[in-house]
């Protein structure tokens, strides 16, 4: 393999990657055919299929990408906090506004893809495993300081952290009061749960 086509290869898969999303966009997730995703993107079904082995894999792969490349700020926007109690509350909120904003996201968890994204987040744990790469490090941090309860289980809260996150982005109208109401939610149902006693 020559230099130059390694060095393309990168390239070609953001290249379907983003012509993907914008067919997601244009028809819908289920909808959407690897046939439509080589149009997109000006190249053949068997280049798409060399780099995806189908469409469910290109929308894992797309939600991956994407909430990778904000776990960094997203992670830093938690630390930022001068209190774990605010941290875990504004951290939860923040993520529920980022995936609102976010197309692909609410697109996702709309009533129509729902049983796509329920098949592809939930169901394969990715949604999870995502969840836990940006919280694990915060909550573990967070019981070595004796701040959140040494007995929590860190996944099992991942867990919930995820599925809650989904609900809200499916529900929530994207005004403040909203977030409000589930930053209050959190606060009196949640952290109580949370801390030592």
């Amino acid at each position: 393999m020559t230099a130059s086509s390694t060095e393309s290869r990168p390239d070609v898969r953001s290249t379907i990657l983003a012509a993907a999303e914008s067919c997601f966009a244009r028809y819908g997730i289920a909808k959407t055919t690897m046939e439509d995703v080589a149009k997109a993107a000006s190249t053949s079904r068997a280049t798409v299929y060399r780099y995806f082995a189908d469409r469910d894999s290109l929308v894992t792969e797309s939600v991956v990408r994407r909430a990778r490349s904000n776990m960094a700020s997203a992670r830093e926007f938690v630390l930022r906090r001068p209190t774990i109690e605010e941290g875990i509350v504004d951290g939860i909120c923040e993520d529920i506004r980022r995936g609102c904003l976010d197309p692909m996201m609410h697109r996702l968890v709309s009533p129509a893809e729902m049983i796509v994204s329920a098949q592809l987040l939930t169901e394969s744990g990715r949604a999870v495993e995502l969840t836990y790469e940006l919280w694990e490090p915060v909550l573990t941090k967070a019981q070595r300081a004796g701040t959140i309860r040494a007995d929590l289980d860190i996944r099992l809260l991942c867990e919930w952290i995820s599925e809650v996150e989904m609900l809200y982005i499916s529900r929530l109208n994207e005004g403040a009061d909203g977030l409000d109401r589930i930053r209050d939610k959190i606060r009196t149902f949640v952290l109580p749960a949370l801390l030592p006693d």
